[in-house]
């Protein structure tokens, strides 16, 4: 499927199944319906396989409403598919001034039991509300050479650019990610956040900037955080920490990490965990 002009939807469009949408640089603007609110993914699939590349989305003045599950605002999101989604441009996928934990601009879920593959590659994702870049659940998702802004609100939202979780497992390579900031004690928002993500995954090569409460955070198990750069720059807020590890038997080497008040939590030399520091 080839997008041949800009376009306009007030719901989500459904990619057929095995199908690959080009949408050769066009923009799809996501609006509200009448007497109602855009829910969902702009973009999302119809079976077990869909791809989107080359394509443009952004949200335009949504309505501040929270939905919840297959409800929440997303850019593009697969559920429970493998697919490629290379090359596009993610904009502005926020409510607003919102607190509503959805409006994330990438987004891969699977909880069907069966593993789905994803490249998530050479995307431009800014201005969503709650995450930048998701996988979540049985997900093997490869995330690399993205460029992942901060999110709109995140002085109302604590805020993630890249979110591994609840299982998947991930390779986060060579991106470059914008952290984000959140003024209060009850949660740190985070450049690269890894929740509960699957043994064996990798976050190498990365470049962090802006500023970030925390730019790495690790709340796994057998993850290698390796030759990242970790800069954070502007005003502190109430944590600022360069990487924090919080799971066991991680592996930390090699990064460099300026500019915050802490460079590292729980990451000590020689420990029996094989936590290293350059």
């Amino acid at each position: 499927m080839r997008l041949a002009s800009d376009c306009r939807t007030d719901a989500s469009l459904e990619i057929p199944d095995g199908i690959t949408l080009d949408g050769a640089g066009h923009t799809i603007s996501a609006v509200d319906p009448p007497g109602g609110h855009f829910t969902g993914g702009i973009l999302t699939n119809a079976g077990r396989s869909a791809s989107v590349i080359n394509t443009r989305l952004l949200a335009q003045s949504l309505a501040n409403v929270c939905d919840a599950s297959d409800n929440r605002l997303r850019g593009i999101f697969l559920d429970g598919a493998s697919g490629i989604l290379r090359g596009n441009t993610v904009l502005d996928i926020h409510q607003g001034p919102s607190a509503c934990q959805e409006g994330n601009g990438i987004e891969v879920w699977n909880f069907s039991g069966d593993t789905v593959v994803v490249e998530i590659a050479d995307n431009v994702v800014d201005g969503y509300q709650k995450s930048g870049i998701v996988a979540s659940g049985d997900v093997d998702a490869t995330t690399r050479h993205n460029r992942v802004g901060a999110s709109a609100p995140q002085a109302i939202v604590p805020a993630n650019g890249i979110q591994i979780g609840f299982g998947a497992w991930a390779t986060i390579e060579e991106n470059q990610v914008t952290g984000n900031r959140w003024p209060r004690a009850d949660a740190a928002a985070t450049a690269i956040l890894l929740s509960g993500s699957a043994p064996g995954t990798v976050v190498r090569q990365n470049t962090i900037t802006g500023n970030a409460d925390v730019g790495i955070y690790i709340a796994a198990r057998e993850a290698t955080v390796t030759h990242n750069l970790v800069i954070d720059d502007g005003a502190v807020g109430f944590y600022d920490i360069g990487i924090v590890n919080h799971g066991e038997d991680n592996t930390v080497r090699d990064n460099d990490v300026r500019g915050y008040d802490e460079r590292y939590f729980g990451v000590e030399p020689g420990t029996a965990g094989g936590l290293q520091v350059e």
